[in-house]
């Protein structure tokens, strides 16, 4: 048997939304849930985690994921769906989707183009053939060889094959009472324009060949008028089962049923929501009345119409309209008729960003300890990105890691191409057929700087495809605003893996001085050198460490030490050149003697201090370096020595910089 899998944040943010109603209230709208993460997130796990989840006690589609099934239309879709929905639930009813399936019988019937009179009798023929058969079994054998005698001329596959595939099955939970209530329903819709049964289904069997859009408006509506029909006898946990759904009034109540679906940025995802949110209009619209299904989807990639309600999840904080959300995250998403912020509309989406591993399971992934190392190295390297932990777990050795080695993760051979593998691997590029990867490598310094290059900036003109990377990035979600909830920090952070993996990239190239030359342009750029942070990072990134320390030393005393720490905190972000193979005490020394060379000659107590500070602050910073306890030590010193030098009152903040040390690093 196998082991269930795991729960996650995504499926307890569902239990939340699986209570439907009340017995006595009415039901309501449900926004389509999209979790969001970049490539190797954990996403598709994520809906495997909730289909156990809802087991037998809640109607559910397994997974369906559009980047295997492609091209996948909305017809089919809803026809896997439908098939998947009826399936034989334990003591369960099976679910009918009637007039779904008369609308596919009548799009695949071949009628007579031409003679009115003709087509109808062909279509009575062929309801008659399912009407009067007693026998389930008969009824579903004849559709097949029906669909194989399709006119190959017919230009709509799609039918065709959901028909043959999905169809017999259907078929096989309809009782004839049920076709009579499917046909009135085709007949009573606004697009049968008050035609007879028979008359609706022969247009729309015409529709399924000259008005591919008009059609799948047709069926998705059908698909959706099955849900509200069935789920009422379907929807109540299953008799003993447990309720896992969080019931916010602990009365009798009734659960959502739920649909899944992988990967809705690949080719045909969105399109299919898309289709479904207009029928749920259209239907509300009629008749002031909701479905309960709730759609859970998943997406690797933003989608740019949300904007209008929600808050892109790189943006800073500080720029955010009153009237639009803040994406939140798996832990802190709940159902949306408590939320504090109510009163602002959803739109037709809710996207909910997934947690990122917490150190406990990316100890568990790399088979060591969480107190390890190891473990903390993993963390800090991947941000908990699942995919990148388990490509570190390949690369930590099999003894103690060698405390400060700097080469603990890079490849076995650390060429351009071994480093580049990194991101194909991870489908950094993927989105832009006609831009190489190593466009995204030599552009590297403008997408890890973490305020990110602004799209006026003149320093681009030489990388003619900076603007396209950065909006890659952005939208493949690589890119997050640190601290979502209520910060004020003004930059945004490309992951540590890519980030370090770009710029190991493009180091390794060597040629021309590459990083030296990109730093400099980056350096160079009006908008680098009207900001003092942005400039002091970029020396520090071209090996400038006199320069950097002259600055610290100039505002440590100009500024309270709180913004003091966030600039020392930003600036010894930046990357180095440095070569891998020499470990950080070897250039910690090197580093603190470049400053007693370069330095002023009068050297007071605070300058030698934070000489100290800023080198290993620098090293530690590296996310992808070994643990350093002894430079880890020396920051902690650092601080606490600098506090009763200082000439301000706010030293407190100081105390607290020494003492996050060690959750820093």
């Amino acid at each position: 048997m196998s082991e269930p899998v795991p729960l996650t944040d995504s499926a307890r943010l569902v239990r939340r939304l699986l209570w439907n109603r009340a017995s006595d209230e009415p039901s309501s709208a449900q926004p389509v849930v999209v979790l969001l993460g970049p490539y190797g997130s954990g996403k598709t796990h994520a809906l495997e985690s909730i289909s156990s989840d809802c087991g037998n006690g809640v109607v559910h589609s397994r997974p369906f994921d559009f980047a295997r099934q492609q091209p996948a239309t909305t017809v089919e879709v809803l026809a896997t769906i439908a098939d998947d929905l009826s399936r034989r639930w334990p003591t369960r009813r099976n679910a009918k989707f009637t007039r779904f399936a008369l609308g596919l019988v009548a799009a695949q019937t071949v009628l007579d183009p031409h003679d009115r009179a003709k087509a109808r009798a062909e279509m009575s023929a062929a309801l008659r053939a399912f009407a009067e058969n007693p026998r389930a079994n008969d009824i579903a054998g004849q559709v097949e060889p029906t669909a194989d005698a399709v006119d190959p001329l017919v230009d709509n596959p799609a039918i065709i094959a959901a028909a043959k595939l999905f169809l017999p099955r259907l078929i096989r939970t309809i009782g004839r009472r049920s076709l009579g209530s499917a046909k009135r329903w085709h007949a009573d819709i606004p697009e049968a324009e008050g035609a007879s049964a028979l008359d609706a289904l022969v247009h729309l069997s015409r529709r399924a060949r000259a008005e591919p859009e008009a059609l799948t408006a047709w069926l998705t509506s059908a698909f959706l008028a099955d849900v509200r029909e069935s789920h009422p006898v379907m929807a109540r946990s299953e008799p003993g089962s447990t309720c896992s759904c969080e019931n916010l009034t602990a009365k009798k109540h009734v659960h959502n049923w739920v649909v899944l679906l992988d990967n809705l940025d690949q080719q045909g995802g969105f399109d299919f929501l898309d289709d479904i949110v207009a029928a749920r209009e259209r239907h509300i619209r009629q008749h002031n009345e909701h479905d309960p299904l709730l759609l859970v989807g998943t997406s690797g990639r933003w989608n740019h119409e949300w904007e209008m309600h929600w808050y892109a999840p790189w943006k800073s904080i500080t720029s955010k309209p009153d009237e639009v959300r803040i994406v939140p995250r798996c832990r802190d998403a709940g159902y949306w008729r408590t939320d504090p912020e109510a009163e602002k509309p959803l739109g037709h989406f809710h996207p909910v960003l997934l947690e990122r591993l917490e150190i406990e399971e990316t100890a568990g992934l790399i088979g060591r300890s969480q107190y390890f190392g190891e473990a903390q190295l993993a963390q800090r390297a991947t941000d908990g990105l699942p995919k990148a932990v388990q490509a570190v777990a390949d690369l930590l050795p099999e003894g103690d890691l060698h405390e400060g080695r700097r080469d603990t993760l890079a490849p076995e051979e650390p060429t351009p191409e071994a480093w580049q593998q990194r991101l194909t691997e991870l489908g950094v590029s993927e989105q832009l057929h006609d831009v190489d990867l190593s466009e995204f490598v030599h552009a590297a310094p403008f997408a890890t700087a973490p305020w990110l290059v602004p799209s006026e900036s003149t320093s681009l003109v030489p990388l003619p495809q900076a603007g396209r990377i950065l909006t890659e990035l952005r939208s493949a979600l690589w890119v997050i605003a640190p601290d979502r909830d209520g910060g004020t920090e003004d930059h945004t952070l490309l992951h540590p893996w890519i980030a370090r993996t770009l710029l190991f990239a493009l180091h390794a190239r060597g040629e021309g001085d590459s990083y030296e030359r990109q730093f400099t342009a980056l350096l160079d750029d009006p908008h680098t050198r009207r900001d003092l942070a942005r400039t002091t990072y970029c020396r520090l990134a071209l090996g400038r460490f006199s320069e950097v320390v002259d600055t610290l030393h100039t505002k440590f005393d100009e500024i309270p030490h709180q913004k003091w720490v966030d600039l020392l905190a930003l600036v010894t972000s930046a990357p180095d050149n440095k070569p891998l193979h020499r470990d950080n005490a070897e250039l910690y020394a090197e580093l603190v003697e470049q400053d007693v060379a370069e330095g002023p000659a009068e050297r007071g107590r605070v300058r030698n201090v934070l000489a100290r500070l800023v080198a290993a602050h620098w090293l530690l910073a590296n996310p992808l370096a070994g643990p350093d306890e002894e430079r880890k030590e020396i920051v902690k010193q650092s601080f606490h020595e600098l506090a009763p030098l200082s000439r301000r009152p706010d030293v407190a903040a100081l105390y607290e910089a020494a003492r996050r040390a060690d959750q820093q690093f």
